[in-house]
């Protein structure tokens, strides 16, 4: 793992509430490395937000509204957070009462060191 990748998912992975930090290959969905909680399956959850990234991608450009930047998904158990642009994107999986804006502002850090 490069030290720009190793960075990234260290400095996302100590913000309070993160469970789990992933750079994943958007178009394969698959892990390229990751920092991973415990019960956290990281090839599903790269599948899983590779395909609403690119879907959501998809239908973004198809309404005219402009390059998808970040999605966010909430659930019964917390947050996943998705940013960047092909080919690689920044997840992070999130308790519910984590600090979002801060986690976002970490995620779109390590997007612009990854380009």
């Amino acid at each position: 793992m490069s030290d720009v990748v190793s960075a990234a998912l260290s400095r996302l992975s100590q913000v309070p509430g993160v469970r789990s930090a992933m750079i994943v290959d958007a178009e394969a969905g698959v892990p390229v490395a990751s920092e991973l909680g415990a019960g956290v399956s990281g090839e599903a959850i790269a599948a899983l937000t590779a395909s609403l990234f690119q879907r959501t991608e998809q239908a973004a450009r198809d309404a005219a509204l402009g390059r998808l930047g970040s999605l966010q998904l909430e659930t019964d158990e917390g947050h996943v957070v998705v940013a960047g642009s092909r080919p690689l994107i920044v997840v992070v999986i999130a308790d519910r009462d984590a600090q979002l804006g801060l986690i976002r502002l970490e995620a779109d850090r390590a997007v612009e060191a990854l380009r």
